[in-house]
């Protein structure tokens, strides 16, 4: 009897090199596509994380510049039967102003307190690598005039800000703009004017609207494109008084 032997036709064979290089090539290929893919995703996703936190900076600035404006000056005297002898309690309105800050008085936390509000362009501080920045202060108002009132001791602070003005390596317009009742610019204020004298007093009775102006810039690089970021933001404002 002769023995049954299965044929090798048909039979299975493994893959050769060249398969399997060819294979590799297009599973590395394919892969890093997909990494690059998910970087550039990542990038993207921090970035408008940056961008976000920035916009939110400067919005929260001008927000808070805005509610402030509108409650300079109240409550003011008119308020009051005469004669009215507890001065912190009567806001000033606009005390001075210029290209780059802002004195005012209100009661700009809605608590019966009359606040002198300080609102002014920093361009270097050797303990604040944030700036150039805008810093915001508010302290109650004593009874003392209303250019001489007491430094707070605390403040806060847009960061990183260009500095304002339309000169070389300036964000191109000044961080307060003033305008008249009319949409006219008021001039008159010119590099700052306060209420110690008549002809400042009377320019800062013709101010109406102030305009907010802000550009900031990130202190770290654009994760996606590896450039510099920035944002900037403007608001108007109706003076109180």
């Amino acid at each position: 009897m002769t023995a049954y032997r299965p044929s090798c036709k048909g039979a299975s064979r493994g893959y050769s090199i060249i398969e399997l290089l060819i294979s590799m090539a297009i599973l590395v290929v394919l892969t890093g596509a997909s990494i690059a893919q998910i970087n550039h995703m990542q990038k993207k996703s921090a970035s408008e994380a940056m961008k976000l936190d920035m916009g939110q900076e400067a919005r929260e600035f001008v927000d808070q510049t805005v509610r402030d404006l509108h409650m300079a000056g109240y409550p003011n005297v008119t308020m009051y039967a005469p004669p009215v002898n507890d001065v912190t309690k009567v806001a000033a309105g606009l005390v001075s102003v210029s290209p780059t800050s802002i004195l005012m008085e209100g009661d700009v936390n809605n608590d019966g307190n009359v606040y002198s509000v300080n609102i002014y362009y920093v361009p270097s501080d050797v303990n604040d690598p944030n700036c150039p920045c805008v810093r915001r202060s508010a302290v109650i108002k004593v009874a003392t005039g209303s250019l001489s009132q007491p430094t707070a001791s605390s403040y806060t602070e847009a960061q990183n800000v260009v500095p304002p003005g339309t000169g070389p390596g300036q964000s191109g317009e000044d961080l307060f703009s003033f305008y008249d009742q009319n949409g006219n610019q008021v001039t008159a204020v010119g590099t700052g004017v306060d209420i110690s004298t008549a002809s400042g007093q009377a320019t800062i009775d013709s101010i109406s609207t102030v305009k907010i102006n802000l550009t900031i810039l990130s202190n770290l690089r654009d994760p996606e494109t590896g450039g510099t970021m920035g944002t900037s933001m403007s608001g108007t404002a109706k003076v109180g008084h």
